[in-house]
């Protein structure tokens, strides 16, 4: 027994005695270090990763392999043998860099994509003050134009991917999370913006075509992060946190009081005035009769507010992660929290999330494999509960917030008529929106046989809204209209969207041949239920919208339910082909059935081809050093939208009230017939594209020429005198083209310093090619009796504007004669263009007069570092855009009821300022003011959108090794400059949200939106 004891000791002592320290430093070709390489003792879990400047140090035995594996780089193995110190230069591995595009259903290297796909990294998107990941994304990808439509904390996005591709039915991408497809409404704010690995934004009819009938728009693929990469069985820690202070930019000019009164004041002294001889025609000029009352009599007495500065405020956003990442022989995860809390610059509006992220990989065995997603969200979305729009003209600054007796106000102080109190909207109003939502999706893979792998993936989505809202009686709109007591509404709505999907990958490499297969099939099932109930007259405020029935008038109560269901069934297959690394080919089909369309149209096929000439690779290219990388591609295909709400082949009916016998019946009434022989709005694309790499990639750039058509468009067509009005059928067809031009450089690579850039530009043309029947189509009427300010006309963008020519005033009594105008306009009013001579300003003497489309946008960054020092600069812009003010409908004519543009204070002025273009006082005060080009305003802009400075604490050179892997601090300007001439704040607005309808295609309106903010964010990200 004490031999054996011995023998045991004396074999531990031997194994203690063999260990010994390895010490070395990892570098590139460029003898710059390598922080974060995997330093790993072979078929063990013993490893550790390099610090900041490269080093490393590890216990190992003679007899140990070290291996050293880093991304983008080859694997390398050394034996350690007598050695103690091993220094290691890794080469970049050009395949392995091309292996982390991702396409629909898999990825593949840079070398082999036929297809338009632009990609944005984790870097790139991280420790951002936005609560979703849309708001982060501008500028970044060639070909994606993101416009946010407001300002309000957790607000939307219109995001088109290569111009709009549909009229009636659906323009925005398609979203792709891990895999599962999550739809084309789906909400951004379920997401944590620093759980996401990469985005690839999927472009061209190749990439598309594997989605099919939902790819028209184009495709965002959203992949979250795993622990792949990191030490085996050494688990990364990070914690992540930011503190964000916004306060309101680029404010919208108004009249102050005093500028206000002056005006008003003028305006209503304006009087047509005596008729005067002039050359034979009688004429009235205006005068302004000092001996008219004013509204103001004592103007110095009238109490002002600036009712901009009352409801906004300092916003604070707080950010917090927390995670852990990690990896062992047969499994990798990744498990995060988030909590994000913002409060709005304007009072009262907010949004609070929390957010919790599994991913979990498994290797069963050698060939099987398992996976699991999940992503928890709950938020609550603070509404903000006063319009900015009319706070900016419906308010106007001789208002007070509060009477002589302290009571809120609740009267106009010129016209004398009921309104809204911004202050007690903020203050008594409710209003929010609360969301729980959870994705969670599974797969299992197996290798059957060698190359050959099955895959099963099975996830559902299920989506919880609840609307609250609650107008207490004490809201002066309420109070001071007989005493109306409160109103309560209640909106819900709860969705299951189930995903299976079922592929096959067949992957085989023949000496200079490579073939990828890939095939299979999917089903998925999207279920909604909404309710709605309100009531009105509650008595007291005390339950606000917990009780509904406590409202005590019943005659008001709603109630309203909807349930809607579609289902999809598709066949796909994808075969790429290569030869030698030098031509590959790409086959695309997918066959998609819509529960939605009727029997013998609900199956399409949408097929895509693709090409690609790795120039590069070629033997008379073997000694052109200069260039590293030249790729043309080419391809063409098909993809589909479906564009109709589901039961569109039934008639549809809506219920009302109807009187019989002096008796309230409920009825039904036919609101639209069925459509007929519907079939999908079906795309083509072609693209062409080439990539150039330059001085060992030092220089990279790509360019891609598209245009698409859309046929079988989607529309209503009117049916005068019957029931429901018109009917959905497919004419019509528009066309998109442009280009997209992507470079990134290494300016500067020293060992101390770095100085990168990426430049991205785009251009889209679009343009109406066919409307059926239709010469136009009347898309949105926003002017005041103005007509309709938007519409579709064939051979002309989509949209444009539409409207009379503005000529400015009228300065000569001629002009007035001329016009025939005569006791309609007076000297100083408003002068349009009558293109038809008839006296009357109508749709007749509208024309195109502008247009939202863009001669091109992109962004520009530029990334320094000086050793631990890092400054990241980051401007986006647009140019040759237009904006149509709707605003000026009002608040440049002069309407007394609303505050006024401050051009105004360049009015004309009898006698003082006749060469004026802005209207005198009183001289325009209709609702009737036509739409015109003093509406449209350009929308070019510059915006200084992000500026990030970060530094890297050296942990090891403090002793912190041990505990801290590293410590990073930083901070960023958000939104920090903006060179415009737009005058109502912000030219990035979009007044109406995305979705399908005519709303989908009228980007370019402003009206005053909620404002952008200007942030200042500090942060600390440790990782342990």
């Amino acid at each position: 027994m004490k031999l054996k004891l011995s023998i045991v000791l004396f074999l531990c002592s031997f194994s203690i005695m063999a260990q010994k320290t390895i010490t070395g430093t990892v570098t590139d070709e460029e003898n710059i270090p390598l922080p974060g390489v995997n330093v790993i003792i072979k078929d063990s879990n013993v490893g550790v990763v390099t610090d900041f400047d490269g080093n490393y140090s590890i216990e190992a035995s003679e007899s140990d392999i070290l291996e050293f594996s880093y991304l983008g780089f080859a694997a390398q193995s050394f034996q350690v043998g007598d050695k103690i110190n091993i220094n290691v230069t890794m080469a970049a591995d050009n395949e392995m860099l091309d292996q982390v595009v991702v396409i629909g259903y898999g990825t593949t290297s840079k070398k082999d994509l036929v297809s338009s796909v632009s990609s944005v990294k984790a870097e790139v998107l991280e420790n951002q003050p936005v609560s979703r990941v849309d708001q982060a994304l501008q500028g970044r990808a060639a070909g994606v134009e993101v416009t946010s439509n407001d300002g309000a904390p957790g607000s939307g996005s219109t995001i088109r991917i290569r111009g709009n591709s549909s009229i009636n039915g659906n323009n925005d991408p398609l979203f792709v999370v891990d895999g599962f497809i999550v739809g084309t409404g789906f909400n951004l704010n379920n997401l944590n913006i620093n759980d996401i690995a990469s985005i690839e934004v999927l472009k061209d009819a190749t990439a598309l075509a594997i989605y099919g009938t939902r790819g028209a728009s184009g495709v965002v693929i959203i992949t979250t992060k795993d622990g792949k990469g990191q030490p085996i069985g050494k688990p990364t820690i990070t914690v992540n946190s930011y503190v964000s202070l916004d306060n309101l930019a680029n404010k919208i000019d108004i009249l102050g009081g005093e500028q206000y009164i002056d005006y008003i004041n003028e305006a209503a002294q304006f009087v047509p005035g005596d008729p005067v001889d002039f050359n034979g025609t009688s004429l009235q000029l205006g005068m302004r009769d000092t001996s008219l009352p004013l509204i103001y009599e004592n103007p110095s007495e009238v109490p002002t507010t600036d009712w901009i500065d009352v409801v906004s405020q300092l916003g604070v956003t707080h950010n917090l992660d927390v995670s852990i990442m990690g990896n062992s022989k047969n499994t990798n995860y990744y498990t995060s929290l988030n909590y994000f809390n913002q409060k709005g610059i304007i009072r009262g509006s907010g949004i609070e999330r929390v957010v919790f992220r599994s991913n979990l990989d498994y290797d069963i065995s050698d060939r099987f494999k398992a996976g699991f997603r999940l992503n928890l969200t709950g938020q609550k979305k603070e509404n903000n509960k006063v319009g900015f729009g009319g706070i900016v003209s419906g308010v106007v600054p001789t208002r007070t917030i509060y009477d002589e007796e302290g009571n809120f106000t609740g009267i106009h102080p010129v016209t004398g008529s009921l309104q809204r109190n911004p202050e007690a909207d903020i203050q008594l109003r409710v209003d929010h929106d609360l969301v729980t939502n959870i994705i969670a999706n599974s797969f299992f893979e197996y290798e059957l046989f060698t190359d050959f792998k099955l895959k099963s993936t099975l996830g559902i989505t299920q989506n919880f809204y609840k609307s609250n809202q609650y107008l207490p009686g004490l809201l002066p709109e309420r109070l001071l209209n007989n005493n109306r007591g409160g109103f309560a509404d209640i909106d819900t709505n709860q969705s299951k969207d189930i995903l299976n999907e079922n592929t096959f990958t067949y992957k085989k490499d023949l000496g200079k041949h490579s073939l990828n297969l890939l095939g299979g099939f999917t089903w998925q099932k999207i279920v909604s239920e909404s309710t709605s109930s309100s009531a009105d007259g509650f008595p007291n405020d005390v339950v606000e919208y917990n009780n509904l029935s406590l409202g005590s008038d019943p005659d008001s109560y709603e109630v309203n339910s909807g349930y809607n269901q579609r289902t999809l069934v598709s066949f796909l297959g994808r075969l790429t082909y290569s030869y030698d690394s030098r031509y590959v080919l790409t086959l695309v089909g997918r066959q998609d059935g819509s529960s939605v369309f009727e029997k013998g149209n609900k199956y399409s096929f949408f097929p895509s081809a693709g090409i690609a000439w790795n120039i590069d690779e070629e033997d008379f290219m073997e000694n052109v050093s200069a260039i590293n990388r030249l790729k043309l591609r080419a391809s063409f295909g098909k993809v589909g939208e479906q564009g109709v709400n589901a039961y569109n082949s039934f008639d549809i009916f809506n219920s009302q009230f109807n009187y019989f016998n002096e008796n309230l019946y409920p009825a039904i009434i036919l609101s639209g017939p069925g459509s007929e022989d519907l079939q999908w709005e079906t795309t083509e694309q072609l693209d062409l594209g080439i990539e150039i790499g330059l001085l060992k990639n030092r220089i990279s750039f790509e360019a891609d020429y598209y245009q698409k058509t859309t046929n079988d468009l989607l529309l209503f067509r009117d049916l005068p005198n019957t029931a429901g009005n018109r009917i959905l059928e497919n004419v019509g067809s528009v066309e998109n083209k442009g280009f997209e031009l992507l470079l990134n450089t290494i300016n500067i690579d020293k060992e101390n310093f770095q100085w990168s850039s990426t430049l991205t530009v785009s251009q889209n043309r679009s343009k109406v090619l066919d409307l059926g029947a239709e010469e136009f189509i009347n898309i949105q009427s926003t002017g005041n009796q103005g007509g309709s300010s938007a519409r579709l006309i064939v051979g002309q963008p989509m949209p444009v504007f539409f409207g009379a020519e503005y000529l400015g005033t009228y300065k000569d009594p001629q002009e007035i004669i001329d016009d025939g105008t005569q006791g309609r306009s007076f000297l100083g009013s408003p002068r349009f263009r009558d293109v038809d001579g008839n006296g009357t300003i109508n749709t007749a003497d509208y024309s195109v007069i502008g247009s939202p489309e863009a001669d091109f946008y992109g962004g520009f960054r530029n990334s320094f570092t000086y050793k631990n020092i890092n400054l990241d600069v980051f401007f986006h812009g647009s140019y040759g855009n237009d904006i149509f003010n709707v605003r000026s409908q009002t608040s440049f004519y002069g309407r007394g009821d609303e505050n006024l543009d401050n051009r105004v204070l360049d009015r004309y002025v009898e006698g003082e300022n006749e060469l004026s273009n802005v209207p005198r006082a009183g001289t325009s005060t209709s609702l009737f003011n036509p739409n015109s080009t003093l509406n449209v305003e350009d929308g070019s802009y510059l915006r200084l959108k992000q500026v990030t400075l970060s530094y890297d604490i050296p942990v090891d050179k403090m002793n912190l090794g041990n505990t801290f892997k590293s410590i990073n601090i930083y901070a960023s300007g958000r939104n920090l400059a903006l060179w415009s001439k737009f005058r109502l704040g912000d030219p990035e607005v979009n007044n109406f949200s995305a979705g399908s309808g005519f709303n989908s295609v009228s980007q370019g309106f402003a009206s005053g939106q909620y404002p952008y903010s200007r942030s200042i964010v500090t942060g600390i990200k440790v990782e342990f």
